[in-house]
C-alpha cells in the first residue's frame, strides 16, 4: 500500500514538473516569438525607373507604427531583381524557412518561371505587376499564386471601350512577342467584336525587332484610327517616332508596359498627346491624395497594387497567428473572401482589420487600390481594378479620367468576360446559301476522318495533344483505323525538352494519348501539299494512304495549328490559305470525294479560312472570329505547358457530357463556354447536318 501510494506521489510530482516546464517552455517561446518580427520577401525590382519601394515601406510603416501583428513588426527582405538573377534570388527566398510569403515577381514571364516552385513549397506569391491574362488559367485554384491587379484582360477591355467613347470606328494593334503582349493579342480582337470596333489589322513583333517598321507600315496601309501598342517605353519610343516621320493621321494609344519616365525622356516634346491606361489607385479611397501629401509627387501607377500586397501578406499572418494549423493559403482566402465590416488600406483602418482577425474575426479588407474581393472560383485575381485614362502633356503622365472594370461589366468570377453581344444561336449569319448549285443527296454508306497537327516544338506541344485526343475520340466512338488518317509533326514524344519521354497527355495527369494511336503521316510529311492530296484521293508515293472516299462518304477534317488572316500555318511558309481552301473544297465537290463533310479548325484567325468556300454540303466550325486569335486552355505545372486550345478542349468536354449533342447544339454551347473568342460555324447550303447527333455522324 505505501509504495503504491508512493509511486502515485511520484507520478503525480513528475506530472507536475513536466506541466511546469511545459509552461515555462511556451513562456519562454512567447517571448521569443512576439519579438520575432514578421518576415516577408520582396522579389522586385528596387532600383529601375519606377520607385517601388516608397509603398512598399510606407505599408510597412503605418502598420508597424501601429503594433505590428500582434506585437511583431514587420520586416521586409529585399532582394532585388534589377540588380540580380531572379531565379537565384527567388531560390534564397524558398530557402528560408522564415519566410513564407513573398511580394512579386514584376513580370508574367517570371510568374511562369517561379509560380510552380512556389505552390511546391506551399509559400505564397502576391504579385502586384504580373498582368498576363493567361495566367488565371495557368495558377487559378492552385492557392499559392495571387496578385492585386486583375489580368490585362481587363486593360484590353478598358482600352476598346475607352475608343468607342471617342468615337473610333478603326483600330489596329501591335503587341510585343511576350506573355505580357499576347493577353492583348488574345483579347483585343474580341472586345472590338463585342463593341462595334472595327481591328483591321493584329500583329505580334519580337522586343526591338528591326522588322517594327515593316509591321507598322503595313498597320497603317489600313488607315487606322488609332495604333494600340502593348509594349514597352522603349518600342514605344521607335513606334511612335516611326508614326511621325510616316505623316499618318493615325494616332497612339499605349498599354500600362510603356508607362515610364524613359518614354517621355526619349520622345521629348514628341510625345506629348499619346494616350494610354494603366492600374491605378480607386479614387474614393484617398490614396492618391494622401501619398502627394507624404511623398510630394503623383504615386506611380503600380503604387497601390504594391501598397495593397503588403496588406494581403500581413493580414495573412495574423491569420496565421490566430490559427497556426492552418494551411497559409486557407489563411489567404479566409482574408479575402472575409464579409465583416469593412476595413481601409491607412494605418488606423488597417490596425483595425489585424486586430480583428487576431481575435478571430474575418473582415471585409479593402485596399489602396479598392475592395480586395476575390475571384471565388479561380483564385488569383481580385474582381474589380481601377484603370487611369491618362496622356501625356507638359512632359508628364497626366490623368483624364479613371474607370472600374466593375462598372464596364468586364469579369465574371472566373476572371474571364463572357460578353456576347450577339445571340449565341444567331450563326445563320455566317450561313452561305448556295441555290444556284442543285445538290443531291445520297444515303451514308461510309465515314472517314482526317486528323492534322501540323505544328512542331515543345512550345506547341497542345496541337499535336489536341489532334490525339480528337483521334482518341473518334476511336472511342467506334471509328476503326482503317478509317481515320492521322497527320501530326509527332516531335512531342521524343523531344529533350519532354520530361516523360514517350508521352503526350490532354490533361494533368492523364493518359499517354501517344501509346495507341498510328500515324499515317509525321514531321516533314505533314505540309499543306499533301493534305490537299490526301483530301482529293491523290495517291502517290508522297502520299500512299489518302482519302478513298465517295458521294456517300461523311468526311470529318480537323485541323489544329497556328493561323494568319486568311490562313492556316503549316509550317515556315507553308501555309494553307483562303484560296486554297476554297479550291480544295471545289475539287471534292466535283469528284464528288464527300456526301457531307465537317471541319473543326482550331487556329487563331479560323473563321477567315472559309469565306470564300462556296461547295455545298460543308458544316465549317473554328474557335475563333476572322480577325480574333484563339487561346490555350490546359496548363500543366509539372511538365510547364499548355496540354490543349480552349475550342478543342470545351468541344470535347461537351460532346462527351451529352453524346446526342447536335451541331447546332454544339455551335450554340461552345459560343457560350469559349472565352476570348467568338466561335463561328459556316455552313454552305444543304447541309443536313445540323440537327445531327456528332457521334452519330462520327461514326461508320
Amino acid at each position: 500500500m505505501v509504495i503504491k501510494i508512493w509511486k502515485k506521489k511520484l507520478w503525480l510530482t513528475g506530472f507536475i514538473a513536466v506541466i511546469i516546464i511545459a509552461v515555462a517552455a511556451w513562456a519562454i517561446y512567447t517571448v521569443i516569438h512576439t519579438s520575432t518580427p514578421v518576415r516577408i520577401g520582396v522579389l522586385l525590382p528596387l532600383t529601375g525607373d519606377i520607385d517601388l519601394k516608397e509603398p512598399l515601406l510606407w505599408a510597412k510603416d503605418n502598420i508597424n507604427r501601429q503594433g505590428g501583428i500582434g506585437g511583431r513588426p514587420i520586416e521586409l527582405v529585399y532582394k532585388d531583381t534589377e540588380n540580380g538573377n531572379i531565379t537565384k534570388l527567388a531560390n534564397e527566398l524558398l530557402a528560408d524557412d522564415s519566410i513564407r510569403i513573398v511580394i512579386g515577381p514584376d513580370t508574367s514571364d517570371n510568374v511562369y518561371l517561379l509560380a510552380p516552385a512556389f505552390i511546391d513549397k506551399k509559400k505564397i506569391l502576391i504579385s502586384p505587376e504580373a498582368t498576363s491574362g493567361d495566367i488565371i488559367r495557368a495558377f487559378g485554384k492552385k492557392g499559392y499564386f495571387w496578385r492585386t491587379t486583375q489580368g490585362d484582360v481587363a486593360q484590353a477591355k478598358i482600352i476598346i471601350l475607352t475608343l468607342k467613347e471617342k468615337g473610333v470606328k478603326k483600330a489596329a494593334l501591335l503587341a510585343e512577342n511576350s506573355t505580357y503582349g499576347n493577353t492583348f493579342y488574345d483579347w483585343t480582337g474580341f472586345f472590338a467584336n463585342e463593341y462595334g470596333i472595327n481591328l483591321i489589322d493584329i500583329r505580334k513583333f519580337n522586343e526591338g525587332s528591326s522588322d517594327l517598321g515593316d509591321l507598322l507600315s503595313d498597320a497603317l496601309k489600313t488607315d487606322p484610327d488609332y495604333i494600340i501598342a502593348a509594349c514597352g517605353p522603349s518600342d514605344a519610343v521607335s513606334i511612335k517616332k516611326m508614326l511621325d516621320k510616316s505623316g499618318s493621321r493615325t494616332k497612339l494609344f499605349l498599354t500600362d508596359a510603356a508607362v515610364s519616365p524613359v518614354l517621355i525622356q526619349s520622345l521629348g516634346p514628341e510625345a506629348e498627346g499619346i494616350l494610354g491606361t494603366s492600374p491605378t489607385s480607386d479614387p474614393t479611397t484617398g490614396f492618391s491624395v494622401a501619398y502627394k501629401e507624404k511623398f510630394g509627387h503623383e504615386p506611380t501607377y503600380y503604387a497601390a497594387p504594391t501598397y495593397d500586397a503588403i496588406l494581403l501578406a500581413a493580414y495573412t499572418s495574423a491569420r496565421q497567428e490566430r490559427t497556426p494549423f492552418e494551411s497559409l493559403d486557407d489563411s489567404f482566402r479566409n482574408v479575402v473572401y472575409g464579409n465583416g465590416t469593412i476595413k481601409g488600406w491607412d494605418a488606423q483602418e488597417s490596425y483595425e482589420a489585424i486586430t480583428d482577425i487576431l481575435n478571430g474575426k474575418l473582415p471585409g479588407v479593402s485596399g489602396a487600390s479598392g475592395p480586395l474581393d476575390y475571384d471565388t472560383d479561380f483564385g488569383v485575381d481580385p474582381l474589380i481594378t481601377w484603370y487611369s485614362n491618362w496622356i501625356v502633356e507638359a512632359g508628364d503622365f497626366r490623368t483624364l479620367s479613371t474607370i472600374s472594370s466593375e462598372k464596364t461589366g468586364a469579369l465574371t468570377k472566373s476572371g474571364e468576360s463572357v460578353a456576347r453581344s450577339k445571340a449565341s444561336s444567331d450563326f445563320m449569319s455566317d450561313t452561305q446559301n448556295i441555290t444556284d448549285k442543285p445538290f443531291t443527296e445520297p444515303a451514308k454508306t461510309n465515314f472517314m476522318a482526317v486528323i492534322v497537327g501540323p505544328s512542331r516544338g515543345w512550345a506547341n506541344y497542345r496541337h499535336e495533344s489536341d489532334a490525339l485526343a480528337m483521334y482518341t475520340l473518334l476511336r472511342e466512338n467506334g471509328v476503326d483505323n482503317d478509317h481515320i488518317i492521322l497527320m501530326t509533326y509527332d516531335d512531342i514524344p521524343s523531344t529533350v525538352e519532354n520530361p516523360i519521354p514517350g508521352d503526350i497527355h490532354n490533361f494533368p495527369k492523364g493518359e499517354n494519348l501517344r501509346s495507341k494511336a498510328l500515324v499515317d503521316y509525321s514531321c516533314a510529311n505533314v505540309t499543306s501539299e499533301i493534305l490537299y492530296n490526301v483530301l482529293t484521293g491523290n495517291k502517290a508515293s508522297s502520299t500512299p494512304v489518302v482519302l478513298e472516299s465517295n458521294a456517300s462518304t461523311d468526311v470529318f477534317v480537323y485541323i489544329a495549328s497556328h493561323g494568319i488572316p486568311g490562313g492556316i500555318i503549316f509550317r515556315g511558309n507553308d501555309t494553307l490559305t483562303i484560296d486554297d481552301f476554297a479550291n480544295l473544297t471545289n475539287k471534292m465537290n466535283q469528284d464528288r470525294h464527300y456526301r457531307q463533310i465537317v471541319f473543326f479548325v482550331d487556329t487563331c484567325f479560323g473563321e477567315s479560312v472559309a469565306r470564300k468556300t462556296t461547295a455545298p454540303g460543308i458544316l465549317y466550325l473554328t474557335g475563333a472570329a476572322r480577325n480574333e486569335p484563339s487561346l490555350g486552355a490546359v496548363y500543366d505545372m509539372n511538365i510547364s505547358q499548355w496540354l490543349s486550345d480552349e475550342f478543342t478542349s470545351s468541344v470535347i468536354s461537351l460532346i462527351r457530357s451529352d453524346p446526342n449533342i447536335t451541331f447546332r447544339e454544339l455551335y450554340t454551347a461552345t459560343y457560350e463556354k469559349v472565352t476570348g473568342s467568338h466561335v463561328h460555324m459556316i455552313t454552305t447550303g444543304n447541309a443536313s447536318t445540323l440537327d445531327e447527333p456528332v457521334l452519330q455522324f462520327l461514326k461508320p
